[in-house]
This record gives structure tokens, C-alpha cells and sequence, in this order.
């Protein structure tokens, strides 16, 4: 018979878990605040986890990156067999930004701190950050293997009881291209960490418990068990679906069949095309599995927060060899460009059967800013730029938001004060949303020009996903707008991008450099929408009266505020 535990009262174990959760936003506030890059202050590009000292998460903060808070277990057991739990002490330091291990690329640097209760490891804070250069090609379409993509840390310790590993700080300071900025965000994680594991170790004094064990196994426990019941809901069988994107050569399409039997479910990735030799497209399995359970998590249990427990029940495989299971030392740095595809296989699979379904989104585009200021000094960082969400059954999709990630859209105002080009415009792109009963988020239009200072000198990298295959619509919906990049008014070519926009020197003569990024898929016949709601769209300037009539079947009156089916007979 196990013995009674203080979390046996749901009241308790509500408190204190709670508590923890604070703790993790805590870390995420304290990092974002010691930051350096826009990356890390403004775009929110990080992951902020609580562990136990077997390295099973027990709580994040709930608004940073999903896909790094579902990979910090991964890191802390790694960590954990290159350094056993008996070998760490206070003042130790993890360290790694592995892909194969962390978020998928180097730029993802892992931060994993011990804390201890009586001298034995009572659990983990962790924290994964997007820095904002590791070295390696700027134009990420030309690398060819991880060797080319910056440098590359095995799991290290980056302090030794409290004493810095000045080998790591040596090369880094030596290896990318602003490194002050770079080694400040990576002070700041160790920071944010270290703040954490204080006020973890205050908790667990509080409440008179040796470590995170206890605490951990209770919401491990609730989690796992609301997953199986969800899944059990679901009718058994096989859902299989094939999803094409833009690849950096042509078309790829990705097939996968969801199998779900009692209260498990497993996700096979049965057909995927080999590992691509440059790019930087392959998805390690580490961001893979992320990504999958994510989705999973938000159409099935999108109102427990994740946990270790909560993806007990389920699998995932991908071939090996594959772009979503890469062999090293494939070239990874831009795996979002598969591993985000990963989404509307899952969305697609379950539509019909999961509960809270939407139509695919519009996935964030981004431009890399690299150069000097006008007094020399090297600055690096990345201009986000969200798309727009998929509509839900009963809900329209969000504008402009950077799924699927929780990170955010740089402003406009820091992103200038930081690298001095000038944005012209950023604003919702009219017409760019998927028509539906409920549309889809509208995507963004950014106009960038070179800074005004000639002293400045920058090259701009474009990142971009959903060029040729824009975000599908479901359930009869129709699907957004494709991303878009044009140079001086002109429409450059998918397959010319890497090209023309993979290192582009920014210069007074380079003209504007427009990013378009996609709208979410519709959900539901766009004839059935609620006439209020489309001209709430034309109000707003995002649908021109002649659209609504053509896209809707609804006739809008702007004056009058008036807006109604042309099928009405009143009409």
C-alpha cells in the first residue's frame, strides 16, 4: 500500500504546482528582461522549464516556446547520462546546443541548472534560447552539413561548482559574428536558470520535501490519465493523410497514418523523403517528436498543460535517414521549414474526430539582420513576422501571430532601434485570409528599406515557408494567401529566393524588400458566414465590398453599416 501523500488533497497539489509554474514564468520574465538580442526580449524565442531529477518535466512557463519546453526532458536525460546525478554539485552548469539532442539547430542553445536539497539533486531548471548567431553561412540554402551551420557544443559542462568553462566562452567569443551580444543572452540564460533553482529550493523548503519526486508523479499521473481518456474517446482505426509543401527544390509531400487503439496512439510518418543534402531543411527527430506531440496536445488536451505524463500514450516514428529523422551530420538549421509541416499532417489526420480542430495556419516568416552599426559595432538579429492562424469550427483565426511557436512579432519600434533600416509599412495584408464560416487570421505585409545611415552596413537573409502550397481550408473553407517576397515591387520566384534574398546586401539601391506571409485556411462554407461578421472585415479595410459579395454571397453597405445575403429575398 503506498503511503499517504500531501497531494493526495487536489487543493495542495493545485497550490504548489502553481507554484512552480510561477517559478517558470519567473525564469522566462528574468530572461527576457537580461537579454540582449530582440530575439530573446522581444520575440519571446525561448523555453523555460521545471524538472525532477530524473529530468521529467513538472512546468513550464505557459507563454514561452512550446516545441523547447517538450524537448528540455530530452536534453536533461542526455545531459544526465554524460553526467550522472551523483557527479553534479552546486555551481554546476549544463550546456549543449546538439541538434540531435536539443531544438533541432545550433542556434538553440540548452541551459540545464542542478539544485540540490541536502546535498542531493532535488531536480532541474532549464532553459532553451534562440541566440542570435552561432557562426556558419548566412545563407542557410547553400549549407551542406551541420559543419557549415556554426559551431557546435556536445553536452559540457559550462560551469564546474560555480567556476566558468573558459574554453566554451573562448571559442564563442571567437566564432560568431557579434559575440558580445551572444555571450551576454547566454549570461542571461544561466541567470534566469539559476534564479529558478532558488526559489525551487525555497518551495520544496516550504512544503518539507526533499526533491521534485512527489510533486512530479502526482501531475504526471492526472496528465497521463486525461490523455488516455481523451484518446479512448476517439473511434479506433487508421488515419492516414499526405500533406505537400515547398521544398527547396520543387514539391515534397509528406504521408503519415495516425493509429490510434484504446488509449494509445501512435503517429508513423510512413512516407518521407530521404534527408535533403543542403539546405538546412532535415527535422532532427528530437524537434519531430516536438512538433507531433504539440499538435497532439492542442487538438486533443489543448487545456491541460503539457508534462512528461501527458505523452505517455503516445509514438512517434519517422524513417531513418528521412528529413525527419536525419542522420548526422545532415544540415538542420532551417528545420522549421519541414519539421513545421509535422502540424497540419496531425491536424488533417484527426479532422472530423479530434475536438478542437482548426484549418492550417499561415507559419511565420523571418529576416536576418547581420552587419555593424554606423560606429562598427556587429549586431545580428532575426525580424519576425507571423502569418495568420487557421479558423477553428467556431472561431475565426488570429492575424499575424507567429504560430507555430509562441513566439511574437519583433516591433516595429525596437527592431529600427536595434539595426536602423527603416520599416516603411507593417500592416494586416487585406485579403490574404482563408474564406470560411469562420475565416482564417489575415497575414502581414512589411516593407523594409536600408538604414538611413550609410555607415550602417547590413545583409538580410530571408527565411520563408508556404510559397507555392499556401494553408488549406477545412471542411469546406477555402485555403489563404501563399507567402510572398518582392524586391522593388516585384514578385521574386520560389525558387529564386534563395538566391536573390538568401544574402542580400542591404544598400540605399537595393530598393524595398517587401514579406508577405500567409493567411490561415477557412473552416466551414464561407456562404454561411454571418454577414455581420464580414462587414466587420470590410470596416476594417481588410475586404473591399466588391470581395465580401464575390467571397461571401454578401452584399455590404458601408454607410449605412448594413450588411446581408444576396439570396435573401428582403435583399
Amino acid at each position: 500500500m503506498m503511503s499517504p501523500s500531501i497531494f493526495d488533497d487536489p487543493i495542495t497539489l493545485e497550490v504548489v504546482w502553481g507554484r512552480l509554474e510561477s517559478i517558470a514564468a519567473e525564469m522566462q520574465t528574468v530572461l527576457r528582461r537580461t537579454a540582449l538580442s530582440t530575439l530573446i526580449s522581444a520575440a519571446n524565442d525561448l523555453g523555460c522549464e521545471i524538472m525532477d531529477a530524473r529530468g521529467w518535466s513538472v512546468a513550464h512557463a505557459a507563454t514561452s516556446n512550446p516545441t523547447f519546453n517538450l524537448t528540455l526532458p530530452r536534453v536533461a536525460g542526455e545531459l544526465l547520462k554524460r553526467f550522472p546525478a551523483e557527479t553534479l554539485r552546486e555551481g554546476d552548469v549544463l550546456f549543449t546546443n546538439d541538434p540531435w539532442i536539443g531544438a533541432g539547430h545550433l542556434p538553440d542553445v540548452s541551459v540545464v541548472t542542478p539544485f540540490f536539497k541536502h546535498g542531493k539533486l532535488a531536480g532541474f531548471a532549464g532553459s532553451i534560447a534562440h541566440v542570435s548567431d552561432i557562426g556558419g553561412l548566412l545563407n542557410q540554402s547553400a549549407a551542406r552539413s551541420v559543419y557549415e551551420e556554426g559551431v557546435h557544443f556536445p553536452p559540457l559542462k559550462l560551469y564546474a561548482g560555480g567556476t566558468p568553462n573558459e574554453a566554451i566562452f573562448t571559442t564563442l567569443r571567437g566564432s560568431v559574428r557579434a559575440p558580445e551580444m551572444v555571450l551576454g543572452d547566454l549570461a542571461a540564460i544561466v541567470t534566469a536558470t539559476g534564479v529558478a533553482a532558488r526559489h525551487a529550493v525555497d518551495l520544496l523548503d516550504e512544503y518539507g520535501l526533499d526533491d521534485l519526486q512527489e510533486l512530479s508523479d502526482a501531475v504526471q499521473t492526472r496528465a497521463e490519465r486525461a490523455m488516455r481518456e481523451t484518446i479512448a474517446s476517439l473511434p479506433d482505426g487508421d488515419y492516414p493523410y499526405e500533406h505537400t509543401f515547398h521544398g527547396p527544390d520543387g514539391p515534397m509531400t509528406i504521408g503519415a497514418v495516425v493509429r490510434i487503439r484504446g488509449d494509445e496512439l501512435e503517429v508513423d510518418y510512413v512516407d518521407v523523403p530521404p534527408q535533403h543534402p543542403h539546405g538546412g531543411i532535415n527535422s532532427t527527430m528530437s524537434f519531430t517528436v516536438a512538433r507531433t506531440t504539440y499538435a497532439l496536445n492542442c487538438v486533443l488536451t489543448p487545456h491541460i498543460p503539457s508534462n512528461q505524463g501527458l505523452f505517455r500514450p503516445i509514438t512517434v516514428h519517422a524513417p531513418e535517414g528521412s528529413v525527419l529523422n536525419p542522420e548526422y551530420p545532415a544540415s538542420v538549421n532551417d528545420r522549421t521549414k519541414v519539421g513545421w509541416q509535422t502540424v497540419p499532417i496531425v491536424q488533417g489526420a484527426l479532422a472530423g474526430i479530434a475536438p478542437h480542430t482548426t484549418a492550417p495556419s499561415g507559419f511565420q516568416s523571418g529576416m536576418r539582420f547581420i552587419g555593424t552599426d554606423p560606429q562598427g559595432v556587429p549586431l545580428s538579429t532575426i525580424f519576425m513576422h507571423g502569418g495568420g492562424m487557421g479558423a477553428g469550427e467556431d472561431t475565426d483565426g488570429v492575424d499575424a501571430i507567429c504560430y507555430p511557436t509562441s513566439s511574437t512579432t519583433i516591433p516595429v519600434e525596437v527592431f529600427e532601434s536595434t539595426i536602423g533600416a527603416h520599416v516603411e509599412s507593417n500592416e494586416l495584408l487585406p485579403e490574404s485570409a482563408g474564406t470560411g464560416r469562420m475565416r482564417g487570421g489575415y497575414g502581414l505585409q512589411t516593407v523594409v528599406r536600408a538604414p538611413r545611415d550609410e555607415a550602417a552596413q547590413f545583409t538580410m537573409a530571408a527565411s520563408v515557408n508556404q510559397l507555392e502550397f499556401p494553408p488549406d481550408g477545412l471542411d469546406d473553407g477555402n485555403p489563404g494567401t501563399p507567402t510572398r517576397i518582392l524586391l522593388d515591387g516585384e514578385p521574386v520566384a520560389p525558387l529564386e529566393i534563395p538566391h536573390r534574398v538568401g544574402a542580400l546586401a542591404l544598400r540605399r539601391q537595393t530598393g524595398a524588400v517587401t514579406l508577405r506571409t500567409p493567411g490561415g485556411g477557412g473552416f466551414g462554407d464561407p456562404r454561411q458566414r454571418d454577414p455581420m461578421l464580414v462587414l466587420r472585415d470590410v470596416r476594417d479595410e481588410l475586404l473591399t465590398a466588391e470581395a465580401a459579395e464575390r467571397l461571401y454571397g454578401v452584399r455590404v453597405d458601408l454607410p449605412t453599416l448594413h450588411a446581408a445575403r444576396i439570396s435573401d429575398p428582403a435583399n
